[in-house]
């Protein structure tokens, strides 16, 4: 069972998220603290843990604790990744009507586009690849323009749109990308962590999936990563809806 539910996550403001992601990524160590110690931590008031609190359905700080605990426990004891808020997204989507639009609306950005362009930033060449495939699978033009590789974009009568993959969001290189993409013309659409970002908010149409960050690797390699199970699934679930418009 998830600690916090997708609803109650797609609700906050950007320093309640702050807060959710500190603690989901630091269980054995959040629920040690106290609401100082907390706020301190993650560079928030104690008013906005307060309402982090009341978000995820807490009646104060001592129970926010108190169920940071028993999920600390819990996944000390498993000890295996956990792939419940993918999950969780995944079928709150699929029976989502507002998600359903959202993604009939990309699909005809898409579909109508000459070529779809695939763009992204940090770790996402493989899935920007993969994404081209599967477009290309069903008949529709797709590039992978992956990081480092330039951001030309075809003018003229060309009609363009462009996919862009950011967990962040908001770094300098890929909103001038975006930025390039949209003087040239193309419509934008892109997967995000969170849709208070500002790729999120440049976008013609933005799913964010709000995956709590994940700290692996060691020494240099040490970084903070986010499932990209969500994206698999947003990439396919697009194909999918496109392939109405090539039958």
């Amino acid at each position: 069972m998830a600690l916090f539910s997708y609803e109650q996550i797609k609700g906050m403001n950007p320093g309640e998220l702050r807060v959710y992601n500190f603690v989901a990524s630091h269980l054995n160590k959040a629920h040690e603290m106290n609401i100082r110690q907390l706020a301190g931590a993650v560079g928030v008031s104690t008013t906005t843990v307060l309402r982090f609190c009341e978000k995820v359905g807490c009646g104060g700080y001592t129970e926010l604790k108190y169920r940071l605990r028993q999920a600390a426990a819990a996944q000390n004891k498993e000890e295996s990744f956990d792939f419940v808020p993918a999950v969780q997204y995944i079928t709150y989507s699929t029976g989502d009507q507002a998600f359903g639009e959202k993604l009939a609306q990309a699909a005809v950005i898409c579909a109508d586009a000459d070529q779809v362009i695939l763009s992204g930033d940090g770790g996402s060449g493989t899935l920007i690849r993969y994404g081209a495939y599967l477009l290309n699978s069903i008949g529709k033009a797709a590039f992978p323009a992956e990081p480092g590789y330039g951001t030309a974009c075809p003018g003229g009568k060309t009609k363009n749109a462009v996919l862009i993959l950011s967990a962040q969001g908001d770094g300098e290189e890929i909103i001038s990308v975006m930025n390039s993409f949209r003087r040239a013309g193309a419509a934008l659409v892109s997967i995000t962590n969170a849709e208070q970002c500002l790729a999120a908010r440049i976008s013609d149409v933005n799913f964010s999936c709000y995956m709590p960050e994940a700290h692996r690797g060691f020494g240099a390699g040490y970084m903070d990563q986010v499932s990209q199970i969500p994206v698999v699934y947003l990439l396919e679930r697009l194909t999918a809806e496109m392939q109405k418009y090539f039958k």
